[in-house]
């Protein structure tokens, strides 16, 4: 049994929705009787003082977190659209959330207002009689959609983590499992249901709105609040995942990756999955984080071993096999919402990155290793925190026209996230973790056009890292951004127009 005390929850970040405004007043202390009458009956409003408060309100990431007057547990896409105009109306600046995952750091100057819980968008997912798509609720889980679809002989992709929404990573790009057979979440996209800023509610796919829908994918979160999304499911052809699990102590570290570089050629096969991850493992390596390399497979292990035959030639420390059924295939990984990486307890603090590379350029890496053992070695308090090489099939992806989406990274294969674990009340140490972050994203990086992948992204990375280095990209989401949003109430989360460079300066 692999030791794995912390595996990835970095498909587990979701795009944040939220919202600002030049005025911004008190909520009124009679919310309750205005508002209310405007809801569904199953609509809740919450303030600080209701016992269903701290759960209400917790988030994944404590450290940079919105707080919030009051919320709105909505239960339908009209509660969205009343509880929007509501905050308009007297100049509240609102956020709306679902499974409270993301970890911007801009999600801090969102002080006092309106929070839109979409959680309770769960109603069960509709699959067509055509079996070619499915529509889903704003606030359903990853895992909840996975399970729907897998008894009904279907799968789609979805985030990685069975605790995330499936509606927010496609707002982001979305990467998932079946990429390089399907392409990334925001590929599978039909057509969206926005609330927008005013509180209308359009209608947004291919034919409606359609510039918007180009926006809505992979930038999504600057435009407005999704409470429903339809998209394409597929049969399931083959049930079986397969893992195998070579780690290496720290020395060996260029071994691995030159040989990785090996494999990345981008002609393999699409069920084929290039993954890593940086962790302490007293069992392997009782003085230095340990190096894991897996391979992750959409078939039979006996195929698998047939693909994987040189890597057993690297002669690893420690090996480990499994087979297992998709929906066993996250929590396999440990990214199952029970999970200790998908928990929401409102104990810890987490921090995560996103760095998008095309190749793994070896001295980088060393770079980014030895800074991230050199701190994890020093601080007891870190010891649980990780780094996660995340490598998917890209074939479909890049089969996609760059141009007919706004996810800017099409064209990189790999996606580095170091990822931190801390407890809370203790400032020093959450600055301390600012800094250890920003030294790790500047390390692995390793070129002077960044790239990061949106729903990992801290906050401190040039808007072009994110959202594209050519001038036209962000040329057209900013005219999206004047005709949709001209008030700017989107702009909590990676906004295209950024607010504050503060982090910058680390």
């Amino acid at each position: 049994m692999m030791w794995l005390p912390s595996l990835t929850i970095l498909s587990c970040v979701l795009s944040a929705i939220a919202s600002s405004i030049d005025e911004r007043t008190a909520i009124p202390s009679d919310i309750l009787f205005q508002l209310t009458p405007k809801l569904s009956p199953t609509a809740k409003i919450l303030l600080p003082s209701s016992p269903l408060w701290p759960n209400a309100s917790q988030r994944w990431n404590e450290l940079s977190r919105p707080t919030y007057s009051a919320i709105v547990q909505v239960t339908n896409e009209r509660d969205i659209s009343e509880s929007v105009k509501y905050a308009n109306l007297h100049k509240i600046p609102f956020f709306a959330f679902s499974q409270t995952h993301g970890s911007y750091f801009g999600l801090e100057r969102f002080q006092d207002g309106l929070g839109i819980s979409l959680s309770s968008l769960t109603r069960k997912i509709d699959l067509d009689k055509s079996g070619k798509w499915a529509t889903i609720g704003g606030g359903m889980k990853s895992k909840d959609v996975l399970e729907y679809l897998w008894k009904r002989g279907k799968q789609t992709g979805t985030g990685g983590c069975g605790c995330v929404g499936a509606v927010s990573p496609a707002l982001g790009g979305g990467h998932n499992w079946f990429q390089g057979q399907y392409g990334l979440i925001a590929d599978q996209v039909l057509e969206f249901r926005v609330v927008l800023a005013d509180g209308e509610v359009v209608v947004v796919n291919d034919k409606k709105h359609k510039e918007l829908f180009w926006g809505m994918r992979g930038a999504g979160h600057n435009f407005g609040i999704v409470s429903e999304m339809k998209y394409k499911v597929y049969n399931v052809k083959e049930p079986k995942w397969s893992i195998e699990t070579f780690t290496f102590k720290s020395e060996r570290l260029e071994d691995v990756y030159k040989y990785a570089n090996k494999k990345l050629n981008g002609k393999g096969d699409p069920r084929l999955l290039m993954w890593g991850t940086w962790f302490l493992n007293p069992a392997v390596d009782a003085e230095k984080p340990i190096v894991q390399f897996q391979w992750i497979y959409n078939g039979p292990l006996v195929e698998l071993k047939k693909l994987s035959k040189d890597t057993h030639a690297l002669k690893a420390d420690a090996y480990s096999s499994v087979e297992v059924d998709y929906p066993e295939l996250s929590p396999s990984l440990g990214y199952a919402a029970d999970q200790y990486a998908c928990q929401t307890d409102g104990q810890g603090n987490r921090l995560l990155r996103g760095i998008d590379v095309d190749q793994y350029d070896v001295k980088a890496l060393r770079r980014w290793y030895d800074a991230y053992a050199a701190t994890l070695m020093k601080e007891p308090a870190f010891q649980t925190s990780f780094c996660i090489l995340e490598g998917y099939s890209t074939q479909a992806v890049q089969a996609v026209p760059d141009k007919s989406t706004a996810f800017a990274l099409r064209g990189e294969t790999l996606l580095f996230a170091p990822a931190i674990f801390w407890g809370k009340g203790n400032a020093t140490l959450d600055e301390k973790a600012r800094k250890w972050s920003r030294e790790m994203y500047l390390a692995a990086s390793g070129s002077s056009k960044k790239k990061s992948y949106v729903n990992y992204a801290h906050g401190d990375e040039p808007v072009e890292a994110l959202y594209g280095y050519e001038a036209w990209r962000l040329e057209k989401l900013r005219q999206l951004k004047k005709e949709y949003d001209p008030r700017g109430r989107f702009s909590f989360f990676n906004p295209v127009n950024p607010v504050s460079r503060k982090h910058s300066e680390m």
